[in-house]
C-alpha cells in the first residue's frame, strides 16, 4: 500500500518564494518549527512499512483505519451513522436500523473513494493527481447524492459559520492547477505538502458540496503516495480543526500542519499496535 519509503527525508532550506495568490498558502514555514516532530512521524512511517514488506501488518487492522477514516470524515460534515453501522454498511450488511439513504450512499461511496486513491497511489505512486482525477475523485464521493458530482462550481458560495469567502469560479483557472502543481516541488515534507494540498483545496472551495471529504482525500492521496499512513482527522476534534482552517485562512498554517500531522502520527501507532 505504502510504496516509496520516506527514510532518511532531509528537511529542505526554506528560501522565500513568490507571493501565492490568494486564498492559496504556502506551508514550507512550518517546517523548522515542527523538524523533531516531523523525523518522528517519517520514522513512525518507516516502521509501518518494514512491517508491511515482512507481511506481519495485519489487513483488519488496516481495514479498521479505513472504516475509521470513512466514518470520521462524514460525521464531520454531519452523517449521523455510527462507527459500527459505517462498517456494516462497507461490508454490504444492513446496517441494523433505517437510516438516511443519503447517509448509506455518503459510506459506501466514500470507502470506493479510498479505494481509488489507494490504487491510484500503488499505479502512479510519482504522479500527484491532475485535475481530471481531482474530479473524479469528487464524483466518487458525491455519485447518486448529488446531481453536480464531477463538476466545479459556477456560483458563488460561502462557508457556513466563518467570514472567509472563497473565491469566485472566474479565478478557478488560475487557482487550480497551481494548488495541484504544487505537490510536485522536492525537498517538501510530505506531511507539510499533504497539509497544504487540503487546506489550499478546501479554501478553494471549488465543488458546491464535498470540498471538505475531497480535501481530505486529496490530502490522503499525497501521504499514499509518499509512503506515509493515512491521516484520521476524528469528529471529536472538529472543533479543533475548524479553527486550525480558521487560523490558516488569516495566514496562520502551523496550528493546522500540526493538526494533520499529529493525525498520522496517530494512525501510525495504531498500526504498530500501540
Amino acid at each position: 500500500m505504502y510504496r516509496h519509503c520516506t527514510r532518511g527525508f532531509k528537511m529542505p532550506f526554506v528560501t522565500a518564494e513568490p507571493p501565492l495568490p490568494e486564498p492559496l498558502r504556502s506551508f514550507d514555514s512550518t517546517a523548522a518549527a515542527l523538524a523533531a516532530e516531523l523525523a518522528g512521524a517519517e520514522k513512525l512511517a518507516a516502521e509501518v512499512r518494514d512491517l508491511r514488506l515482512s507481511g506481519r501488518l495485519l489487513a483488519n487492522t488496516l481495514e479498521s483505519i479505513r472504516v475509521e477514516l470513512t466514518y470520521h470524515s462524514n460525521a464531520i460534515e454531519g452523517n449521523t451513522l455510527s462507527l459500527r453501522e459505517t462498517q456494516l454498511i462497507i461490508e454490504g450488511k444492513s446496517p441494523g436500523a433505517e437510516r438516511d439513504l443519503r447517509e448509506i450512499e455518503e459510506a459506501r461511496n466514500h470507502d470506493r473513494a479510498l479505494r481509488q486513491i489507494e490504487k491510484w497511489a500503488r499505479d502512479r505512486p510519482t504522479s500527484p493527481l491532475d485535475l481530471s482525477a481531482l474530479l473524479d475523485l469528487h464524483r466518487t464521493v458525491l455519485t447518486d447524492i448529488d446531481s453536480a458530482a464531477g463538476r466545479f462550481r459556477s456560483d458563488r458560495v460561502r462557508i457556513v459559520g466563518t467570514g472567509f469567502v472563497p473565491p469566485g469560479s472566474h479565478k478557478f483557472d488560475a487557482l487550480l492547477p497551481q494548488l495541484v502543481d504544487r505537490a510536485h516541488r522536492p525537498q517538501v515534507h510530505p506531511v507539510l505538502q499533504a497539509a497544504e494540498l487540503h487546506y489550499n483545496l478546501a479554501a478553494v472551495h471549488p465543488f458546491a458540496d464535498g470540498n471538505g471529504r475531497t480535501a481530505r482525500l486529496l490530502m490522503n492521496h499525497h501521504l499514499l503516495r509518499r509512503d506515509f499512513p493515512y491521516a484520521v482527522i476524528e469528529l471529536g476534534e472538529r472543533g479543533l480543526y475548524l479553527a486550525a482552517l480558521d487560523h490558516a485562512n488569516l495566514g496562520r498554517v502551523e496550528p493546522f500542519a500540526r493538526l494533520v500531522l499529529d493525525a498520522v502520527v496517530r494512525t501510525s501507532l495504531k498500526l504498530l499496535g500501540q
